[in-house]
Formats: structure tokens, sequence, C-alpha cells
């Protein structure tokens, strides 16, 4: 990779509460992979059990009731995340939960940045606003 632009990297953890998943998240994922606006960097699953263990779950054994075969994202693996990114994950899900951990490459940006690149301008700045922070800040901006 090195060498090529590269869009944004983003990440999302989500829990499972009592490792119910429905699949319809995986069947947007494909979608957006399809069209070429996302890129699947990882794509990771924990489970916590009720006494607090916490083991990774294969790609394999994810059981929903999607129709998408989450299996194709097995050899997704950029090395980004490691075992402290999913002790943090761990440390904030529900015991008997599951969660997933996406990281994706916002590919709808490579031909921005590539223009950027070739008029020799700088990235200076990148990063991520939680929705809740930008509902705090759209709320707080309302007339009482």
């Amino acid at each position: 990779m090195s060498g090529e632009i590269l869009g944004p990297i983003n990440y999302i953890a989500v829990e499972f509460p009592g490792g119910h998943i429905t699949g319809e998240g995986f069947e947007h994922v494909l979608d957006l992979v399809d069209r070429g606006i996302l890129r699947v960097l990882d794509l990771a699953f924990l489970s916590k059990k009720a006494d607090g263990t916490v083991s990774k779950v294969a790609l394999a054994d994810i059981e929903h009731g999607g129709r998408v075969d989450v299996t194709i994202w097995q050899g997704a693996s950029s090395g980004m995340l490691d075992q402290s990114d999913i002790d943090k994950v761990a440390s904030v899900i529900q015991p008997g939960s599951l969660a997933g951990i996406l990281v994706y490459e916002n590919v709808w940006a490579v031909p921005m940045m590539t223009t950027l690149d070739r008029s020799e301008a700088r990235l200076v700045g990148q990063g991520s606003i939680l929705p809740e922070d930008l509902l705090t800040a759209l709320n707080a901006g309302e007339p009482a």
C-alpha cells in the first residue's frame, strides 16, 4: 500500500446485547462495499461471557438472520486492530454480549484526496465526531 492514496480510515465498535445479531448491518456494509463507497480493512468479533471472560469469535461462528455470508471478510486484516483495541471494547460491553469492530476506508474520498495530492495540497487534519456530540452542539444552539 506504500505510495497509494487512501481515503479517511474510521472504525466503529457495536455491541450486540445477548449476542443477538439480525444481520441487516452486514447487508448495508456489503452494499457500500459493492458501490465502492467503503472498503473493509478489519472485521473482528468478540464475546463476553457472564463471568467476564472475553474471547475472539471467528467470523464463521457468527450466527445471524441476514443473507450475507460474513466470511467474505475473513481475510480482511489491516493489522490496525490489536489486543488493546479488543480490551477497550470488551471493557464497555455487558456480559453475555457480542461486539463487532469494523475498520473501514472511506473509498469515496480517494478521488478528492488524489486531486489534493496532485495540486500539492497537504492534509493537515482529520477526525471523527460522535453523533451524540453533534446533537449536543446542535441542541445547545437552539433558542430557549
